[in-house]
């Protein structure tokens, strides 16, 4: 299991930034979960994100477990941090 941080820099969090997430994740044939306190959800499933509810300035971490986990936690930690 690999597992990376970011903090989440967007003003506003909408169903179209939770499509972005799932498209960049299912280039990774790895497991992903993202949490942050109580709230997780499957990286995979655009339900599981939307109810998610990001907030600029809350910290997140990528959970990735798999053959490609490593770059999958790194990579979309990274792709969210720089969401526009």
């Amino acid at each position: 299991m690999e597992k990376s941080k970011f903090i989440y820099k967007k003003d506003t969090y909408n169903a179209y930034d939770a499509q972005q997430i799932v498209f960049e994740a299912c280039k990774y044939k790895s497991e992903i979960t993202i949490e942050s306190g109580t709230k997780r959800g499957n990286a995979k499933s655009i339900i599981g994100l939307i109810s998610m509810k990001f907030v600029k300035g809350d910290e997140f971490t990528v959970y990735a477990e798999g053959a490609d986990c490593r770059q999958a936690a790194r990579g979309l930690a990274d792709f969210i941090s720089k969401l526009n």
